[in-house]
């Protein structure tokens, strides 16, 4: 019954926010999210869309307006964040990540006039509404909700050497995809989680791996909540064998192995974002796993023609990070090996 009572509180109001964060480099991917998310959408709500970034141009933004526009239940807005001091360029891990991943950390701020927020990626696919996770942990406290990885987390070795037995256990027994969540700005702003989150980002630029992540399941614990599993299934989770899988020990139940199996079943056929991680994208390559369902998602969404215009660009900036990551590799090995 107390969920019942959230949901009809938002359902009056009629408003679902969420907000995603990316580079020009994904303009197309958010028009294909974007157009599966509002495809898959419950009319009965309005869906407010925001993106925050820094370098999109007018033209970006009519294309993403022209995608949103079609469906009756969506507005969109457009949030520029060039005034935030993300000092990537001292952000020792960068990988793939781009700077606007800062921001998830910030929504506290850049929307005062809510008191919960979903934020998505947008290498991603929907297949299913996305009302019900809104409405998750009614009058409970907590700051970020997200999914906890299914699958053992292979990069904990990685923090070996610069973080403490204590902080590698929270990360451990925390950290939650930070690629779909439910952000609680009321008890953020409450506990003024917002500033120690910034704060422990810049004084630890040296040192964090998967920056934002690390940062939410090191400063927000134990108050975190782990959503079902199916709101971020990763594409190549389709094609392993749940029965090879090795499973996240952070998950008592999963003690059970047929525990386990069962669950990493359900999470794919119930699949409500599918998620594209790493360096290479559906748009860039198409040997990555789900490539075609993809595909037909950009097709859907009439954005064939700019993802073929698109490639060179796409083909210039993988021969940049390669070229980068065969030099950065050369060098490791000449000074390490």
């Amino acid at each position: 019954s107390t969920s019942r009572g959230l949901g009809d509180v938002y359902k009056r109001q009629e408003t679902i926010p969420i907000f995603f964060t990316f580079d020009r480099y994904y303009v197309l991917a958010a028009c294909v999210a974007f157009h599966s998310l509002l495809t898959n959408a419950a009319p009965e709500y309005q869906y407010q869309l925001y993106v925050v970034h820094t370098d999109l141009q007018p033209h970006h933004i009519q294309r993403i307006k022209k995608v949103v526009s079609h469906f009756h239940n969506a507005n969109i807005q457009f949030k520029n964040a060039s005034h935030y001091d993300t000092a990537w360029d001292k952000l020792r891990n960068k990988s793939h990540f781009s700077k606007e991943i800062f921001y998830k950390l910030t929504a506290a701020e850049m929307f005062p006039q809510y008191e919960r927020i979903l934020f998505s990626d947008v290498d991603v696919l929907f297949t299913a509404d996305i009302s019900s996770s809104f409405f998750l942990y009614p009058n409970e406290k907590f700051y970020y909700a997200g999914t906890r990885p299914i699958q053992e987390n292979t990069n904990l070795p990685r923090y070996a050497k610069e973080f403490t037995q204590e902080e590698i256990r929270l990360i451990s027994d925390y950290e939650i995809s930070a690629g779909y969540m439910l952000i609680n700005l009321k008890c953020i702003r409450e506990d003024n989680k917002q500033i120690e989150l910034t704060q422990f980002f810049h004084n630890n630029l040296n040192r964090l791996i998967l920056p934002e992540q690390d940062c939410i399941a090191l400063c927000c614990a134990p108050y975190l909540r782990f959503m079902p599993y199916k709101y971020v299934v990763c594409a190549f989770q389709f094609h392993e064998d749940p029965q090879r899988v090795k499973f996240n020990p952070n998950n008592a139940s999963f003690q059970d192995k047929q525990v386990a199996i069962k669950a990493y079943n359900e999470m794919r056929e119930q699949v409500v974002q599918l998620h594209y991680p790493g360096r290479e994208k559906p748009w860039n390559s198409p040997f990555v796993y789900k490539y075609k369902e993809w595909l037909t998602g950009c097709h859907q969404a009439n954005q064939l023609g700019y993802y073929l215009l698109m490639q060179p660009l796409f083909f210039t900036q993988r021969l940049k990070k390669y070229s980068l990551s065969r030099f950065i590799r050369k060098i490791k090995k000449k000074y390490h090996g």
